[in-house]
């Protein structure tokens, strides 16, 4: 995580104030964009790496645009160009 932390945080102009690990039943990540943490999924250190870094970019372009917007998506165009094949791979992983 702390590479993609590391990578990710200047490149996308972000501060994120905190980051939690939480078992979650549902989902990889969430974001609360108004105090700028981000909440992961304990079971993320169990999948390839680069699913983790995915999710991680994925919360924090949610801390410049919260909804799936246009604008969100052309984020995780800029700054994660294979988004689309991440997410496919972790939606067929066990939660």
């Amino acid at each position: 995580m702390h590479s993609g932390q590391r990578v990710a945080e200047p490149k996308l102009g972000v501060r994120v104030n905190g980051y939690f690990l939480q078992r979650m039943k549902t989902k990889w990540g969430s974001c609360n964009h108004e105090a700028g943490h981000i909440r992961l999924n304990t079971e993320l250190v169990k999948k390839p790496k680069d699913l983790l870094e995915y999710v991680v970019v994925h919360e924090m372009a949610h801390l410049i645009e919260p909804t799936h917007s246009e604008r969100f998506l052309a984020l995780l165009e800029r700054h994660y160009p294979t988004w689309r094949e991440a997410r496919m791979e972790l939606n067929e992983l066990p939660l």
